[in-house]
């Protein structure tokens, strides 16, 4: 709904957006999209459009995948997608992978759980590792390790070295969060909402550094994966709330769309993670910080 986002994304001109827009509705006679007060909303006829614009986006990436095996080519780029999230732990598993694959081209693309499920979904990425799988689309979920969340903050922190800590205490503190459509925000909230609590979100980020950054600074306290702290917990920077019930303890998954073919990149990519997913990030976790292995 941005025409500039589209441009960025694109590498082409807001202008050259608009011009290919007008060109479409010409072209069909429809008016597809509402332009009021800097708004931009989809008609009807451009929400039906839009259903046969993805179908039409998948057949053709189905397409290049199935001449591409047929040709007996090897894939030369895996296009993966991964919440931000699993930035932390990613290259660690790619840097092995890459070992028996040396000559694989390899994309990234890193969004929270909402935008990752919009590109499972158009085909713009081969394979997706998140926590929560999406329930919208028809997906082959796998399991491949322990994803534990935890709630952590400064050691200057009023709750720091308390034990077993109710959560109606996180009442009478500020809570930062990430953004809405973040899979730690779906989580969290749902905490809240089974402990009957609402603690006052005093800070929305969409960035785990920047959230970790105002945790060091004591202007609050957030909940966070396990796996994006291992530096901080490493340098005495921040701590791991004894909160009662915690940590939870979700899932991380390999997910693929069930009725599109896979790559053989993406095939030997899902084999590797479902392998030794589970034991690299143990390890990874396990030796930088002695002890932190209990809350997995």
């Amino acid at each position: 709904m941005s025409f500039t986002r589209a441009a960025k994304e694109l590498c082409i001109s807001g202008p050259a957006v608009s011009l290919q827009i007008k060109e479409m509705e010409a072209d069909m006679g429809v008016i597809l999209f509402i332009r009021e007060n800097r708004k931009i909303e989809l008609t009807s006829a451009g929400e039906y459009f839009l259903l046969y614009a993805r179908r039409i986006s998948g057949t053709l990436n189905d397409a290049s995948t199935m001449m591409e095996r047929l040709k007996g080519s090897p894939i030369k780029t895996l296009k993966i997608g991964l919440v931000s999230t699993a930035k932390y732990f990613l290259p660690h598993m790619l840097a092995e992978f890459k070992k028996d694959n040396p000559n694989l081209k390899i994309k990234i693309e890193a969004r929270n759980r909402q935008q990752l499920v919009e590109l499972l979904r158009d085909g713009e990425i081969d394979i997706a590792i998140m926590g929560q799988p999406p329930k919208e689309l028809d997906t082959r979920v796998e399991p491949f390790a322990n994803h534990p969340h935890v709630f952590i903050a400064s050691p200057q922190n009023p709750l720091t070295g308390k034990q077993n800590i109710l959560a109606e205490e996180l009442n009478a503190h500020e809570i930062i969060t990430r953004e809405q459509g973040s899979g730690t925000r779906f989580i969290m909230e749902r905490f809240f909402s089974e402990q009957n609590i609402s603690p006052i979100i005093s800070m929305e980020m969409s960035s785990n550094e920047t959230i970790k950054q105002a945790v060091i600074a004591n202007l609050g306290i957030t909940f966070a994966s396990l796996h994006t702290i291992g530096s901080e917990l490493a340098h005495q920077q921040i701590v791991i709330l004894d909160i009662h019930d915690t940590p939870i303890i979700r899932t991380w998954h390999v997910v693929a769309l069930a009725n599109r073919n896979t790559t053989q990149a993406a095939e030997a990519f899902r084999y590797f993670m479902l392998e030794k997913g589970g034991e690299i990030l143990t390890t990874i976790f396990s030796s930088n910080i002695p002890g932190l292995i209990r809350y997995s």
